[in-house]
């Protein structure tokens, strides 16, 4: 049987009450909450940047001609 709770107080609580017998020997594993960091329904398409044009050519090519 598997029964949930979680932990209050440092102490385990079950989040419905059982009927265990005193004395009872338990197991409890801990289970993680997996984090979701994106979604499909959550994600937005990121905007389209256009290359920085320079007058006279490109953008290596004025920074070749600044290094001479």
């Amino acid at each position: 049987m598997t029964y949930r709770g979680h932990i209050k107080n440092g102490q385990v609580a079950l989040d419905l009450p059982v009927p265990l017998p005193e004395g009872a020997e338990v197991e409890i594993h801990l289970i993680e909450k997996k984090v979701q960091i994106s979604s499909p329904h959550n994600r937005h398409p990121l905007p389209r940047i256009e290359p920085l044009r320079m007058p006279g050519g490109s953008l290596a090519d004025e920074l070749v001609r600044d290094r001479r």
